[in-house]
């Protein structure tokens, strides 16, 4: 196989790659992400973004990869050397991992927000749903220490 067919191949297969392996994320994490997403409004656009936010963190990963070098100034070059194209292809299988990772760790604070405001909206809710109000005839008015006496 030439070259120039070795990368055409390698590119495009490193870019099916990344596109399965977003995609595959995707899908393994919609179950939790839904259970997680329990604000309405904003849970569902952040349900909804999730696999796009994937996506293209795997794409600047897969585009952050440059074949030119200083050894290799041009296309010419690049072709002319079989073991620098298939370090690169690594390389670019190595950057949309890490973007993809990142991309993880970034949406997961996102999800860790969410939930802690859902669990403060909640805990505001019941709170307020307890609150006693304060009467007289109230049995379980707060009377500690005063022998039922105000």
């Amino acid at each position: 196989m030439s070259t120039e067919r070795y990368l055409y191949i390698s590119y495009f297969a490193a870019l099916a790659g990344g596109v399965a392996l977003a995609c595959g994320l995707a899908a393994l994490l919609a179950g939790p992400l839904r259970r997680a997403a329990v604000l309405r409004p904003i849970g569902t656009v952040v349900r909804r973004a999730f696999p796009v936010w994937l996506l293209l963190a795997v794409l600047l990963g897969f585009m952050s990869v440059s074949y030119i070098d200083c050894a290799h100034e041009d296309y010419a070059d690049v072709l002319a050397d079989g073991e620098h194209l298939v370090r690169k292809t690594q390389d670019q299988a190595v950057a949309m991992m890490r973007y993809a990772a990142i991309g993880l760790v970034v949406w997961g604070m996102v999800v860790m927000l969410l939930l802690y405001a859902s669990a403060r909206a909640r805990r505001a809710k019941t709170a307020k749903a307890r609150k006693v109000p304060d009467c007289p005839n109230n049995p379980r008015r707060s009377t500690a220490g005063l022998g039922g006496a105000r």
